[in-house]
């Protein structure tokens, strides 16, 4: 079936924030007397703060300090993104004008809030959610990745069913978001995550990053169509 709309995972994925949210959440650990190294961070990311933490420090301690340690990340984050600027992967825009120009939708779903996906891009220097279709916050999805909430918002948002639509991201979070709802993924390397881990995770197709995508988007379109959605 052809695909009729492309959602796009933010971080890591459209624009170089991953290693700024790594050190975002090891200053906030380290904050409540935490010592978690980023490597253990590293792993984690691409959920959602209401699962990364208790991922990391357990059920207990997710209780007792879950909502102060997701405050602490984004004030953490906000003042990195102040000071640095956040590199926009390659050929992002044209790989959006290209979806345009054959009349494919695309949306946005992070796991992101507002705020910080405005410091991210304001640090990148581009509004990314003024080039897309559709923009799907956390606000908007009761569980954030790997829950498909997300995911299935995105597509909802976009009017097209699970069959007419792929989603691209940068890690097995997404992988598996993508799994829920139903929806071929296609990965890229750009966040990290190596393209045997993302194949294993249910990756149709891998690329380096969007511009490596961009360059190769009708092949990526077909394997797309051709694949068959992931039962719920």
């Amino acid at each position: 079936m052809p695909i009729r709309a492309v959602i796009f995972d933010i971080d890591g994925t459209l624009v170089d924030t991953n290693p700024a949210h790594v050190r975002a959440w090891w200053l906030a650990f380290r904050r409540l007397g935490q010592d978690v190294s980023t490597e253990r961070i590293e792993i984690e990311i691409g959920k959602g703060g209401d699962l990364l933490v208790p991922a990391i420090l357990g059920q207990e301690m997710e209780k007792s300090h879950g909502d102060a340690l997701r405050k602490a990340q984004k004030e953490e984050f906000l003042e990195i993104a102040k000071a640095q600027r956040c590199r926009v992967f390659p050929s992002v825009l044209e790989l959006l004008q290209a979806l345009r120009k054959r009349e494919i939708r695309s949306g946005l779903a992070t796991s992101s809030d507002k705020k910080q996906l405005k410091a991210t891009f304001d640090s990148a220097g581009i509004d990314l959610s003024n080039l897309a279709d559709v923009l799907v916050t956390k606000d908007e999805a009761e569980t954030s990745k790997p829950a498909p909430d997300l995911v299935i918002a995105a597509r909802e948002k976009l009017s097209v069913t699970p069959a007419e639509c792929v989603m691209v991201g940068d890690t097995i979070y997404d992988a598996q978001a993508c799994q829920g709802a139903g929806i071929v993924f296609l990965g890229l390397e750009s966040g990290g995550t190596l393209a045997e881990k993302l194949r294993e995770a249910g990756a149709s197709g891998v690329w380096r990053d969007t511009g490596h995508l961009c360059a190769d988007l009708d092949q990526a379109l077909e394997i797309a169509s051709l694949a068959v959605p992931m039962s719920h």
